[in-house]
């Protein structure tokens, strides 16, 4: 059913909507990176390389989108796996929930048919998280290692997580894990991500930067910009790039990464010369970070079902409130996905590389004795 709908909506939905809401499925420009990677000269530093890579090798925007659906509906079954390894009865009804809310969650369908890395992210972060209730379960270094690992890739495709590690280093001071298990997770994380940062440093002739820019100073900016209420889209917005123009033109001449820095300083000036607005904004965008999309579509529908969602998540974690250090984590993990966005730039669409992990958690409304102590 998860694959039948994703590509319905590719081949049937996404068509009908394109041209009566002026839809564009590449608006982050991967397919122009993609085709620097099959020139044989890719020089781009504001992406991280794993989904220009994959745009790269699909070819067309058709076939990445047929295998965005296949990869979603993958992070289906990884749902349904993680699920059922947290249940105490292993192959529950809860698991089979958690999977069916997946399946169908809209914006996971919606994602599929646009050139966005969230797709791959979310199968990512959702094999990451397998790997590491493993590794938190049976305590092998080599499954510590394999989880470092993966989550250098995901860091490969978007580096927001390279911080991670700092909260899994403090799990282990309160839990008591092994510092060679951390090390070895950190040190399998170093790994993957340092060839790709050595290339950047040879490309940039000497800059630091871990992965790619991400565009990272320029959506901080325009997330913190207090007088449009950190709106990317609406009637703000010529003010917003008023300012940009002016942090541009500030900067003229400097590298990639030296201008991405400079959003990064004039976001933090925007944020300490009013504190107070920050906090509100702040706490503002935590709420768009699940429920407001840029272009503000359909607001009241997408209210509803992330309300759905996450109604069943608070109503899962009430009935079982001994939770178990591995629902720790991916509680945890959820709640630095948002406040990562929340201090930078926030939209629903951000939220969905950590729906999956909602989705585990929430199929265990309907029976609290499911979920592990």
């Amino acid at each position: 059913m998860a694959l039948l709908l994703r590509l319905g909506f590719v081949f049937f939905g996404f068509p009908f909507l394109q041209t009566r809401w002026n839809l564009r499925e590449d608006g982050d420009g991967y397919g122009a990176i993609a085709e620097t990677i099959r020139q044989g000269h890719y020089t781009d530093l504001t992406r991280g390389p794993i989904y220009p890579v994959v745009v790269a090798v699909a070819g067309s925007p058709g076939t990445v989108k047929i295998l965005q659906a296949v990869l979603d509906t993958a992070t289906c079954w990884l749902v349904w796996w993680l699920a059922a390894t947290l249940s105490k009865t292993g192959r529950s009804r809860s698991a089979l929930l958690a999977a069916w809310l997946w399946a169908i969650y809209p914006f996971a369908i919606w994602r599929v048919a646009f050139l966005n890395k969230e797709v791959v992210l979310a199968f990512l972060l959702a094999a990451y998280i397998c790997l590491q209730v493993i590794a938190l379960r049976h305590q092998k270094l080599w499954q510590w290692l394999a989880a470092g690992g993966l989550l250098g890739v995901v860091n490969l495709c978007k580096p927001m997580f390279l911080a991670w590690p700092v909260v899994i280093i403090a799990f282990a001071i309160l839990h008591r894990i092994s510092f060679v298990r951390i090390a070895g997770l950190i040190v399998a994380m170093v790994l993957i991500v340092a060839p790709w940062t050595y290339r950047n440093y040879r490309l940039t002739g000497g800059e630091f930067l871990p992965v790619a820019t991400e565009r990272g100073g320029l959506t901080t900016f325009i997330g913190n910009y207090q007088p449009t209420l950190g709106l990317w889209e609406g009637p703000g917005k010529p003010r917003w790039m008023a300012a940009v123009a002016e942090v541009e033109s500030a900067h003229a001449g400097d590298s990639v990464v030296e201008l991405d820095r400079a959003f990064y300083r004039a976001a933090f000036r925007e944020m300490s010369e009013h504190p107070l607005k920050a906090l509100k904004l702040f706490l503002r965008k935590c709420g768009r970070f699940w429920f407001e999309s840029a272009a503000r579509r359909e607001q009241a529908g997408a209210a509803v079902i992330q309300g759905l969602y996450l109604s069943l998540l608070i109503v899962a974690l009430w009935r079982c409130r001994s939770w178990n250090l591995e629902t720790i984590v991916i509680l945890t993990l959820i709640g630095y996905v948002m406040l990562m966005h929340a201090l930078s730039y926030a939209d629903l669409r951000f939220s969905l590389p950590v729906m999956p992990a909602v989705c585990v958690l929430a199929g265990f409304a309907r029976r609290a004795s499911a979920t592990s102590a």
